[in-house]
This record gives structure tokens, C-alpha cells and sequence, in this order.
């Protein structure tokens, strides 16, 4: 997680204060007054005390005022600082680590149907958007690889990852195969590549294009220049989204500005790949990116991610959007939990 904020900021007093404060406004989403704080936690000093403690925290950026008469609300500052220093980690409950486990317990699936799944999960489970990012496919190990002739000099190439996923690419061979040839082809490509990653296969074949009985095996060389050719196309990945409606019935979306910008990020998914892919650099983390310590286009929301990896291998990631004001505790425990079990049926 980024910290951005120093422990020695504010002392005991203030992060109970803020503590209280921001765990009320997460559960009310209405400014928190001083009055309402004493009369609801044990803080040991009067309302007047508070009200001091308040402004102060407000001086400091950690709280602002909406109106002049309202309580205080608690700003990105707050939160950053709260999931730094403050927020306790607790552990997920039975019922949501068993729901989580039963969504996995079937063991033979279309990945991209594990996917789609996850993303409603963690829609069901935390009531805001979430995201799942496909594995790469250059990080997936390969199980076989077909041909097909199209028509003179056109290849279909259907590459089909182990444990589900297939991605399918048309090349330009340059010259004409026979079906039958195609065909020899991918048995001998499979023969070599099985169990590789993409980016292992492609390493591998430019190796061997090298290699001096390459140079005088007409068929080999084919081969590997058909594979090749069909290995150096890196495939985007998909994200899936899911829970757009619960995540508009947060107050927050009331505001039509702040409905915009949700609507868009989750429409376009470009911010939120870009997002996604960057936690692939931080597997085995939690990330936490609040307001606009990320893109600009999510400057009044907040995501919650993780890295999903085969062994130590990162593979996609998955997370959650919502408003700032967000139930990180349960939300991140989630989104751990969710991550590490999605990590053991991809690598089992």
C-alpha cells in the first residue's frame, strides 16, 4: 500500500478521534458532529474537546466542513492515513470465506467463466464494482496449438492455454500450406512447446530459428516461422465488470459529476486496465489507490486490487471500485482472500 502520510502526524488522541469519525461516516455517509461522537463513543472528553480536536484535524486536511452548520466529513487524506496507520486487519468471516470457497469448488471450468465469476463474487460480497482482469495470455502455459488453412497463404492459428482459455490468430504464412502440412506442424510445435508460456515459446523458437540444422530442415524451419509469426502477437487482456448497479446506489452517486465519472471508468476500462496492470508489478500486495493518487479519470473513486499469480507468476488482477468512502477493512480482506484463491485453482 502507498503511504503518503508520516505515523508522527497526529497523536493518540486525534487518531481515535479520526478513527471514530471516519468509521461513522463509511457507515452513515452524513457528516459526523461532535455532539454525536461523544454521545456514541467513549472518547473521555467533552464535546467542546472534540469540537477542538475537529478544527484542528480540519487545519491539517484530514477533515473538511460541506456547510457551514454541518459536521465533518473525512477527506482522501484521512483515508490514506487511516488505511496506513490506523485501520485494523481483521480477518474475513466464516461466511464469507465459505461462499468465496464454494464459487472455486468446481473443479473443471472454461477460465473465462471463472472470471466472470469472480467479478460477481466480489460484486456480491462487498456491494460495490468490481473488476477481474484476464490473465495474460503470455503468462499462461500452453497446452496445444492448431492450424487451419483459410485460403492461399492465410493461417488460423488456435493456441489453447492449459487449464482453459484459447486465443485464436490469423497470420500470413508467405507461402502455401496443405492442411496435412499444417497439421504436422502443430504436432511438432506442441512436441516442443507444451507446458511453456507464450513468452517462453517465444524465446525457445527464436532460439531455434538459430540453430544450424534449422537451416537445412525445410520443415522444421516452417514450423518454427509459422509459430513464430503466431507467438510474437501479444493479445490484450479483458477485464469483466460486475455490480455497476449496487455500486450507484451509493449516496455518493447522487452527485450527477461524481455518477459520470464512475459510469465512464466502468464503461471505457481503460483507466481502470491501466490500474490493474500496474499491480501486476506488486504481486503478493494489497494496493490501495485513493481518490486522486491515481488516474485522473477515477480522481473521486477508489480501488481496492490484487494480483492473482500460478506459483510466483503474477497473472491478472482483480479488484474493487467504489467512492472514497469505502469500508476498507472488509473490502481489502476480501479482495486478499479472493486473490489467494483464485491464485489456487489457477496453479493447481
Amino acid at each position: 500500500m502507498t503511504k503518503n502520510s508520516r505515523t508522527g502526524d497526529l497523536d493518540r488522541r486525534h487518531h481515535v478521534l479520526l478513527i471514530a469519525v471516519i468509521q461513522d461516516f463509511v457507515a452513515t455517509a452524513e457528516p459526523v458532529g461532535s455532539q454525536h461522537i461523544v454521545s456514541r463513543y467513549s472518547l473521555g472528553v467533552r464535546a467542546a474537546t472534540v469540537r477542538s480536536m475537529m478544527a484542528q484535524l480540519e487545519a491539517e486536511n484530514f477533515l473538511y466542513q460541506p456547510h457551514t452548520s454541518a459536521g465533518r466529513v473525512p477527506t482522501a487524506k484521512a483515508f490514506r492515513y487511516y488505511v496506513d496507520y490506523l485501520m485494523p486487519k481483521r480477518q474475513i468471516g466464516r461466511q464469507d470465506r465459505v461462499q468465496i470457497e464454494y464459487c472455486y469448488s468446481e473443479r473443471v471450468r472454461d477460465l473465462s467463466e471463472i472470471m466472470r465469476e469472480t467479478s460477481r463474487l466480489l460484486a456480491l460480497l462487498t456491494g460495490q464494482a468490481a473488476v477481474v482482469m484476464t490473465p495474460r495470455f503470455e503468462a499462461i502455459e500452453l497446452e496445444r496449438v492448431n492450424f487451419i488453412r483459410l485460403r492461399e497463404s492465410q493461417v488460423m492459428a488456435v493456441l489453447v492455454a492449459r487449464g482453459g482459455g484459447v486465443q485464436t490468430r490469423v497470420v500470413e504464412t508467405g507461402r502455401d500450406h496443405t492442411q496435412e502440412e499444417l497439421e504436422r506442424m502443430a504436432r511438432y510445435l506442441d512436441d516442443c512447446l507444451e507446458g511453456r508460456t507464450l513468452e517462453q515459446a517465444r524465446a525457445w523458437i527464436e532460439m531455434a530459428l538459430k540453430e544450424d540444422r534449422v537451416r537445412y530442415d525445410q520443415f522444421i524451419r516452417s514450423a518454427l516461422t509459422l509459430g513464430d509469426a503466431v507467438v510474437s502477437r501479444n493479445v490484450p487482456a479483458e477485464v469483466y465488470v460486475e455490480g455497476s448497479a449496487k455500486a450507484l446506489q451509493q449516496p455518493e452517486f447522487n452527485d450527477p459529476d461524481k455518477l459520470r465519472e464512475l459510469l465512464g471508468a466502468l464503461e471505457d476500462k481503460t483507466a481502470l486496465l491501466d490500474l490493474l496492470e500496474r499491480t501486476l508489478e506488486t504481486a503478493g500486495t494489497i494496493e490501495v489507490s485513493i481518490g486522486d493518487e491515481h488516474d485522473p479519470r477515477l480522481s473521486d473513486l477508489s480501488v481496492v486490487s490484487a494480483a492473482y499469480t500460478r506459483g510466483t507468476m503474477p497473472l491478472g488482477s482483480l479488484g474493487v471500485v467504489g467512492p472514497v468512502r469505502m469500508d476498507y477493512e472488509r473490502v481489502i480482506g476480501l479482495v486478499d482472500y479472493t486473490a489467494k484463491a483464485l491464485s489456487r485453482v489457477l496453479g493447481s
